[in-house]
């Protein structure tokens, strides 16, 4: 075909015929600009089919970190739930002199309960891949971006918290320990871990009351802090599930 246009050219030249040879010059040209153009477009459908991938398959990892995420949030959110009541029960049956309603078996369960805390062990890879990668850019719908832009200082703030809960609970545990006698859960379990001549100290003590109400403050906050955040994935969720059913 080269070889053909060649000849035509050396042609139109040895015959002198000028004004057929810039009409030749012409076609020639616009072909070859054609021929590009052409090139430019299957080179920009394939760049735009590779980037189509890329972003169904960053959206579906995070579905996938979506739904490993939930159930540890249902966790910890009922965590939160369970030391925060422990706790208020306690304070209201302290602060309303209802002492006789702390049976020992009762008044050891609250206790426990309320000097526990739960750290989030979260599953989002697919929500740090694309973050690590610097490809938050190759989502398209913006409600998405936003809610994952915003992730990492979402975390952040939740582990602060945990750690603050962490921290109230071996300061908790370290004050109930002049109270309590671990070795009679084994041997007269039925009367608690309470010691007995402390009792009265304990339930009457302001220090006791201050702990719990630091604790139940704390997880009440935890609580809010856990349902929001799953609140923020089940609109992430139903927002990919829409996009990727547009765009599929």
């Amino acid at each position: 075909m080269i070889k053909l246009f060649r000849n035509m050219r050396k042609g139109l030249i040895s015959d002198k015929n000028f004004g057929r040879y810039l009409l030749y010059a012409f076609g020639e040209i616009v072909l070859v600009v054609i021929g590009i153009l052409i090139a430019l477009s299957i080179n920009n459908w394939n760049e735009n089919r590779k980037r189509k991938n890329k972003e169904i398959y960053y959206l579906n990892s995070v579905k996938t970190s979506i739904d490993l995420s939930q159930k540890e949030f249902n966790r910890v959110i009922n965590d939160a739930e369970e030391i925060h009541s422990s706790a208020d029960t306690l304070i209201v049956l302290l602060a309303t002199n209802s002492t006789n309603k702390l049976r020992n078996k009762t008044l050891d369960s609250l206790m426990y309960n309320s000097g526990d805390y739960s750290i989030m062990s979260l599953n989002d890879a697919g929500i740090k891949e694309i973050l690590n990668t610097g490809s938050l850019d190759i989502i398209q719908d913006e409600g998405i971006r936003i809610i994952l832009a915003s992730w990492d200082e979402r975390i952040h703030e939740i582990r602060k918290f945990e750690n603050e809960t962490e921290n109230l609970a071996r300061n908790y545990d370290k004050y109930i320990m002049d109270f309590i006698d671990l070795s009679r859960f084994f041997t007269d379990s039925l009367q608690g871990i309470v010691i007995p001549d402390k009792r009265n100290d304990l339930i009457s003590d302001p220090v006791f009351r201050n702990h719990l109400g630091k604790i139940s403050f704390a997880h009440a906050k935890m609580h809010n802090m856990y349902t929001e955040e799953k609140q923020f994935l089940d609109s992430l969720d139903i927002l990919i599930d829409n996009y990727l059913d547009k765009n599929p």
